[in-house]
């Protein structure tokens, strides 16, 4: 049940991000103005030896920022996905593999730490 429909399925994410320079309010502002942006994913380095060599288009839906008290380089990042996204080669980039990316958009090194599901979306219930 839960596999069913899931290209119609969103989820949303936390996740504490460091990136390899310090963040700034333009940032902030650019990732919150992205909405409904489609991202294509190759099938990632760490799952290629269990999952066919694809390339699938995701969505993000939004995003959001929270700074971290007394850090300049690491955050909170919420954000509403198509179920299915590749949230950690989100973020990252998987060297190229995923396009647009946490780190291609803010023209940095962008690592995750952490990621905790928050909600899942199912219209069907």
């Amino acid at each position: 049940m839960m596999r069913e429909g899931e290209a119609e399925k969103q989820k949303q994410y936390a996740a504490l991000v460091w990136i390899s320079r310090p963040l700034e309010d333009a940032d902030l502002q650019k990732i919150s103005s992205i909405k409904d942006i489609g991202v294509l994913q190759r099938t990632p380095i760490r799952v290629l030896h269990r999952r066919s060599p694809l390339e699938r288009e995701k969505v993000i839906h939004w995003m959001k920022i929270d700074k971290i008290a007394g850090s300049s380089q690491y955050f909170i990042l919420h954000l509403c996905t198509q179920a299915g996204t590749y949230i950690k080669e989100f973020v990252h980039g998987d060297l190229g593999r995923t396009h647009p990316s946490i780190g291609s958009v803010l023209e940095c090194r962008a690592e995750i730490l952490q990621l905790d599901v928050t909600d899942v979306k199912m219209d069907s219930f």
